[in-house]
């Protein structure tokens, strides 16, 4: 009878462990999900950023294309929430401050940065 009551007693203990191991299992199912949700939702936002700098680069260069006075086909333009660089090369000097009102003058625009160089070949 003893015998019993200890194996009665034993298995309770173990279906209590048990049960307390597959709740922590649970739970730590559940924190895996919350961070995979998390770290979908960071890239998502990553990516959307990229996207939204890729456009405002391109209405930039898309301006500057427009712009009589500008030859834009060696200006490269990066975006990064707002922040423009104008790098490349110009053939005249005058092209320089047109490409930075320009670009400024676009809508999305905080800054711009000039990195632009005097080009050193003629122009055909």
């Amino acid at each position: 009878m003893k015998v019993i009551k200890l194996n009665c007693a034993a298995f309770a203990v173990v279906g209590m462990l048990a049960a307390s191991w597959s709740c922590a299992q649970g739970g730590n199912a559940v924190d895996e999900k919350v961070a995979s949700t998390s770290a979908a939702a960071m890239s998502s936002r990553a990516k959307a950023a990229k996207a939204a700098n890729r456009a405002l680069a391109r209405k930039v260069l898309k301006a500057l294309v427009r712009t009589k006075g500008i030859d834009a086909t060696r200006i490269f333009v990066k975006a990064v929430d707002g922040d423009i660089t104008l790098s490349g090369t110009v053939p005249s000097e005058e092209q320089t401050p047109l490409a930075i009102k320009t670009a400024q003058a676009v809508e999305g625009v905080k800054s711009v940065r000039d990195v632009l160089r005097l080009s050193t070949q003629p122009t055909e």
